[in-house]
C-alpha cells in the first residue's frame, strides 16, 4: 500500500502573525490552516473559488488544535496536512506545524463538509470532478 499524499505548505511568523510577547497569535493557526487546505486543493486541479461559483462550499465543522510548544515571531514553519476522505460526507485533513528542525510543535484536525450554497444541504453525491480531485489528496 501506497503511502498517504503530504500536502505542504511554508509560513514564517511575521509581526502581524504575533502577540506582543513574539508568540504566534491562536487565531493565526486557523488562517493558515485554510491556506494549506485551499492550496492543496489548487495542486490537485480545483480552485475553491471557482468551487464556491458553482454553488459549492467545504465549511468547517469541526476543529481541534493541540499546541505542543508556542510558535515564535520569525520562525520558518512548514504544515503538513493529510487528508482522509471517504464515503462519508465529512472530510478530516490532519494537519502539523513543523519547526526546521523537523520537531512537532502543533496538531490539528479539521473537519469540513461539501455543501450546496443556495439551501446549505450537505451533499452527500460529490460531482465526479471533485470526487476526481479528492482521489489525488487522499491517496
Amino acid at each position: 500500500m501506497n503511502p498517504k499524499p503530504v500536502w505542504k505548505i511554508e509560513k514564517i511568523v511575521l509581526p502581524q502573525h504575533a502577540d506582543h510577547a513574539g508568540v504566534m497569535w491562536h487565531g493565526t493557526y486557523l488562517n493558515w490552516l485554510e491556506e494549506s487546505r485551499i492550496n492543496a486543493l489548487l495542486e490537485v486541479g480545483i480552485s475553491y473559488f471557482e468551487l464556491t461559483k458553482k454553488g459549492l462550499d467545504l465549511p468547517l465543522i469541526n476543529t481541534s488544535i493541540k499546541y505542543k510548544s508556542p510558535l515564535f515571531l520569525g520562525e520558518k514553519i512548514t504544515i503538513e496536512s493529510e487528508f482522509n476522505i471517504e464515503k462519508s460526507p465529512r472530510i478530516n485533513v490532519i494537519s502539523k506545524f513543523l519547526n526546521k528542525r523537523k520537531k512537532i510543535l502543533t496538531i490539528a484536525e479539521v473537519n469540513l463538509v461539501l455543501i450546496n450554497k443556495k439551501n446549505f444541504s450537505i451533499i452527500r453525491k460529490r460531482p465526479d470532478f471533485l470526487s476526481e480531485a479528492f482521489i489525488k489528496l487522499n491517496g
